[in-house]
């Protein structure tokens, strides 16, 4: 069942960004765009990896399935800001489609959430 969940959220979440990338594209951003499409999914992949492990470890424990999640938050949110840094000032791409086009992906993961109780189901 996470795996049917995994893969629609990501397919979601493809799918706004390649509207955003298209409409970025039309704007002269289309390699922003496009960087902001591969964190997005970077990201929606690290998550569902993470929630994978969780279950698993917290069959075991609970308390490890937790402390995996919270590590899990702080690894993902550095490996993004290095990834926002790297684009922005190292690629000089443009900020608003880059984090526009990542946003939006993120919204995407609210269908994810649909009918659930507990983020982990």
């Amino acid at each position: 069942m996470q795996v049917k969940n995994l893969s629609n959220t990501l397919k979601i979440q493809g799918i706004l960004g390649l509207v955003m990338v298209v409409i970025f594209a039309t704007q002269g951003s289309v390699w922003a765009a496009v960087y902001g499409l591969f964190i997005g999914l970077f990201n929606a992949l690290l998550l569902g990896i993470t929630f994978k492990k969780a279950n698993e470890k917290s069959a075991e424990n609970p308390k490890s399935g937790i402390l995996v999640l919270y590590l899990s938050a702080v690894i993902r949110f550095i490996l993004l800001a290095v990834l926002f840094i790297l684009g922005l000032q190292l690629f000089k791409l443009d900020p608003l489609a880059v984090v526009l086009t990542f946003v939006v992906m993120q919204i995407g993961q609210v269908f994810n959430l649909k009918g659930k109780q507990r983020l982990t189901d």
